[in-house]
């Protein structure tokens, strides 16, 4: 790298820098409520432990065999076609009795969303997009996948809306903090039992309205979503991770009151053993990719600090070396600015999609 280069790649990893700071700043002046204390977390995590799924992680994740009854709750023009948002009743089923009532109390989450920008006909090909922690709401996802550019090289787009996300969330201020998956790792893994239930289902609803092909893509914790939906499902005929989240065994973030950061009294340490077993069931190193490596690409800033590019680098050893490409810089700041689009547009290309 001449010294520009450097420049770019130090000045995105020190933002991320100061992006985590901020993070443990705010965890400081703010009041935690830990809905379960760790003696609750203990029995509820004895459960999972007990049960087949910590040697076969894959026996504790369902899906539905066929579409949601979903119904147009709004609509809008956009460019020639319109876009609609699609609400249907999530089928997922708590695993764990003793924590299904704790669960279900988040009654907006029990209804799942699709958001999907149409031309209005049949046989398109499409994409299915998971957004970041946080992130939502479709207004900042048609920013963020650059939605008028897909759109306008003749595909389909929609948005999986993560448990307790936008409208799953139970208050506005939920919308800025979900509690998934950071507030408490048996939620964390129900949520993430959930979020694969319920983005099977917007597979067979966009099937059932026509789509033709249908790639996945996920940023952030989104890729997180979308690695593991490729790990456990054969629905999506390509898949793209952005930027992307992939072991919370390095998450650097204080999001929750058991984050590893937090675990220094006795009682936390004890616990700690009983959290990364949970992990492990959700993890997509605890499965194996159903794609084969040419059709996943793996698109990530190699001084990521939130998202450390150290855990992108052992997926692409996991996955069998699937397609890269790596930017300077951090999470939010990367060099070149339009590396990652013109990385992505060309791996849509190359298999046929635009």
């Amino acid at each position: 790298m001449n010294w520009i280069e450097r420049a770019q790649h130090k000045f995105g990893k020190d933002f991320d820098e100061f992006l985590l700071h901020s993070a443990k700043v705010l965890r400081v002046v703010q009041t935690q409520s830990d809905e379960l204390d760790r003696r609750r977390l203990r029995s509820l995590a004895g459960f999972y432990l007990s049960q087949p799924y910590a040697d076969r992680p894959a026996r504790f994740f369902s899906f539905p065999r066929k579409p949601p009854r979903a119904k147009i709750v709004e609509e809008r023009p956009f460019c020639d076609g319109s876009v609609r948002t699609y609400a249907f009743r999530s089928g997922y089923k708590v695993r764990n009795p003793d924590f299904r009532e704790a669960y279900l109390k988040a009654k907006e989450n029990r209804t799942a969303y699709l958001v999907h920008w149409t031309h209005g006909d049949k046989m398109r090909n499409t994409i299915l997009c998971c957004h970041g922690y946080s992130l939502g709401d479709p207004g900042q996802a048609e920013r963020m996948f650059r939605m008028h550019r897909l759109y306008g090289l003749g595909l389909d787009v929609a948005l999986f809306i993560a448990p307790f996300h936008w409208k799953r969330a139970s208050s506005l201020l939920q919308r800025f903090r979900p509690p998934f998956p950071f507030h408490h790792p048996v939620l964390g893994l129900e949520g993430f039992g959930q979020a694969m239930y319920d983005l099977s289902s917007s597979f067979l609803l966009l099937e059932e309205m026509g789509a033709s092909r249908i790639g996945l893509v996920g940023a952030s914790l989104g890729g997180y979503v979308a690695a593991l939906f490729a790990s456990l499902t054969r629905k999506a005929d390509l898949v793209t991770l952005i930027v992307p989240f992939l072991d919370f065994q390095s998450l650097r973030v204080p999001a929750g009151p058991f984050s590893r950061e937090e675990s220094r009294d006795e009682g936390s340490v004890a616990v700690q053993g009983e959290i990364e077993a949970l992990w492990r069931i959700h993890s997509p190193f605890s499965h194996a990719c159903t794609l084969p490596p040419d059709r996943c690409l793996l698109i990530a800033s190699t001084g990521d600090r939130l998202c450390p590019f150290e855990d992108v680098k052992r997926l692409y050893d996991h996955w069998g070396g699937p397609q890269r490409f790596f930017l300077r810089g951090g999470h939010a700041l990367f060099f070149p600015r339009r590396g990652r689009g013109e990385a992505w547009y060309g791996f849509l290309k190359e298999h046929g999609f635009i």
